[in-house]
């Protein structure tokens, strides 16, 4: 029986909140970013075909680091 609730538990979804991954950025050092692409797009002026090209998502990874 116990078995079985601690199973449901874990297969609950969690918040939004919770699920939400959040992002350091190392070109500006601010924490707490939601979407990586939007950010160097607006926050650095990177272009929208340089941030979407597949080949780049490396550069996205390395620019940032889960925070949370």
């Amino acid at each position: 029986m116990l078995n079985s609730i601690l199973a449901c538990e874990e297969v609950q979804s969690k918040p939004r909140t919770e699920r939400q991954v959040t992002y350091f950025c190392r070109l500006c050092r601010e924490y707490g970013i939601k979407t990586r692409k939007a950010h160097l797009q607006n926050f650095h002026n990177a272009n929208r075909d340089t941030v979407t090209k597949r080949s780049n998502q490396d550069l996205v990874d390395v620019i940032f680091i889960e925070s949370k």
